[in-house]
């Protein structure tokens, strides 16, 4: 599994290769070599320049380690700088895909899948994807290549002392490598209950009005402690793990040094080696054990980043829902209508459109009406194609919309629903958003269309003012006509109206409703609708009930009928006259 997920991250490094990476690798090995230069110095320096009295050769052993150390400062700063410029391009590149990813996910899995998740894996999962993988690597390259040279150089100074001083190296491995599992698995549970934690938060700050008055913050409070109590238990474990090594390294270090210092000592003593060619090798391996620990080191930070990488690709591998065609078609305009033929969907194992049979002929208008749960905005939903229909078929002038792309069925489609959806952006670029080429005149117009244009004037800079998020600076009302002006400068044929004025008062309602009609003037238009008084007027009016139309004709028809339709008409009507006023 760590295998293809290194793969894989190796493919988003392969643009970045030459020149940037490639002369990162070539400044850490100069930086790596360097550092072998370091006890050849100090074993020239004892056993040759200083017993023969050659001040000249002294004073020039000064002058080349300041000229190495420079050499070395300056692989170090251009190694450092070229391995950050090569993980933040990998950053930015592994961000867009995943945004655009995201931007394409199935509907079903942004539904089952907490936004605030979703974030955290762009913006935090990333982060530790190129800390880990890029500078775990580059300082495993870099650590690793530093200690071959100073074995190396350990190695032809004395292969007798290496061998002792290395013997007990690899028993470190196997802790090594079971410490860097341990890692993964802690740190993927420590980054999903920090994306949790930054879920609850945001849910406490959107809906902090209801928290105030329902008198809840405690409860919020305790809900949030609570996953931050898994954070923190899960950061606990994944230092533990990283932690672990260190005490074995310093014991087997310590082990090795003493050896050697004590055989190497009684070599000294005994005449048989020089006091130059042991301190050039005590200090060979003094060097050698920083780069082990840094290896070992950032092995623990690679394991963060391929935990991290490995969530990451798991939204990159989630495929599209619902697929393209394999040559889509494209329609520019609706000339005959929408129609339904035995559609049926179900959301799991539960069933929400039965055999439904429905059809919305061209510059007519429908309405769904019925009690809540019969299915009416999941219909809007396939024709719309955020999910297929398990059985059945939906076409667009006889066109199975499976069969169009995507882009040319949307296009074809507005939609304003109860939940109406503004951006953290001026009201100028909300209803431009389906046309991003709008003029200032476009959107004036669209604007007062949707008699949104009085009070847009108003705000304290007018089409530039920022809406707050979701629009919150505005009423409800303005809302629903700010969306309704989206709506209009798209000027799309298919017009879906979802209960667009269901929670609004009286007076916002008429307001609404007179912009809707402007609308849905020479439009095909759905209108699902829980208060029957918007509806009167339609072509035709289908009741929904367990996700089949029961019924279906014109108002007057229905009421003349008798049927399901008469009874929510003479009930919601009774119960507004119980509720008026005497």
């Amino acid at each position: 599994m760590s295998a293809q997920i290194y793969q894989r991250l190796a493919y988003y490094g392969r643009r970045h290769l030459w020149p940037s990476f490639s002369l990162a690798l070539f400044f850490n090995f100069l930086y790596g070599a360097s550092t072998g230069f370091v006890p050849l110095v100090i074993r020239y320096l004892f056993d040759d320049i200083l017993p023969s009295s050659d001040r000249s050769r002294l004073y020039l052993a000064p002058v080349a380690i300041l000229v190495v150390m420079v050499l070395r400062a300056a692989s170090q700063y251009l190694g450092a700088y070229l391995t950050e410029t090569v993980g933040q391009s990998i950053t930015a590149d592994l961000r867009h895909q995943l945004a655009e990813r995201i931007l394409d996910l199935p509907q079903s899995y942004v539904d089952r899948n907490s936004s605030t998740v979703l974030v955290s894996r762009v913006l935090t999962d990333v982060s530790l994807v190129k800390s880990g993988i890029v500078d775990g690597f580059s300082s495993i390259f870099k650590d690793s290549l530093t200690l071959l040279v100073l074995v190396c150089v350990a190695f032809y100074q004395d292969w007798l002392l290496s061998l002792i001083a290395f013997i007990l190296f690899p028993v470190a491995i196997l802790p090594i490598l079971n410490s860097s599992k341990k890692v993964r698995r802690h740190s993927g549970k420590g980054q999903l209950s920090l994306a949790k934690l930054a879920s609850f938060l945001q849910e406490s700050v959107i809906g902090l009005r209801v928290v105030k008055i329902f008198g809840m913050q405690a409860y919020e409070l305790s809900r949030f402690d609570q996953e931050n109590q898994s954070v923190l238990k899960a950061a606990l474990k994944t230092t533990r793990a990283k932690l672990a090594n260190q005490p074995l390294m310093e014991v087997i270090g310590a082990i090795g040094f003493s050896a050697v210092l004590v055989y190497g000592g009684e070599n000294v003593i005994a005449g048989t080696r020089t006091t130059g060619n042991f301190f050039a090798f005590l200090t060979s391996l003094y060097l050698c054990y920083a780069p082990f620990k840094g290896i070992a080191k950032s092995n623990s930070t690679l394991q963060q980043g391929v935990s991290a990488a490995s969530d990451l690709f798991n939204i990159l591998d989630t495929k599209p829902e619902p697929p393209e065609a394999s040559s889509p078609q494209s329609l520019n305009s609706v000339s005959e209508g929408l129609v339904a033929r035995n559609v049926s969907f179900a959301y799991g194992d539960d069933l929400v459109i039965d055999d439904l049979s429905l059809e919305l002929p061209c510059s007519s208008t429908v309405a769904l009406v019925g009690s809540s749960g019969g299915g009416k905005s999941t219909i809007i939903d396939l024709f719309c194609r955020f999910y297929d229909p398990s059985s059945g078929v939906i076409s667009i002038d006889g066109i199975d919309i499976r069969q169009l792309s995507l882009a040319s069925l949307r296009s074809l489609i507005s939609v304003v629903d109860q939940n109406t959806f503004l951006f953290n952006d001026t009201v100028a670029n909300n209803i431009a958003y389906g046309l991003s080429s709008a003029s200032s005149s476009q959107i004036e117009a669209a604007a007062r269309a949707a008699n949104a244009h009085d009070f847009i004037i108003q705000l304290p800079e007018g089409y530039a003012t920022l809406i707050g998020e979701n629009g919150t600076m505005l009423s409800g009302g303005q809302r629903q006509r700010i969306a309704i002006a989206r709506a209009l400068i798209k000027d799309a044929p298919l017009l879906f109206l979802d209960e667009a004025t269901s929670a609004l008062d009286s007076a916002s309602e008429q307001v609404v409703q007179e912009a809707l009609d402007r609308l849905m003037a020479d439009r095909t238009t759905l209108v699902v609708a829980h208060r029957l008084s918007t509806v009167v007027n339609a072509d035709c009016i289908c009741v929904i009930a367990g996700g089949r139309v029961v019924e279906s004709g014109n108002h007057a028809t229905l009421l003349a009928r008798g049927g399901t339709y008469a009874d929510l008409f003479s009930t919601q009507f009774a119960n507004a006259d119980a509720g008026s006023p005497r």
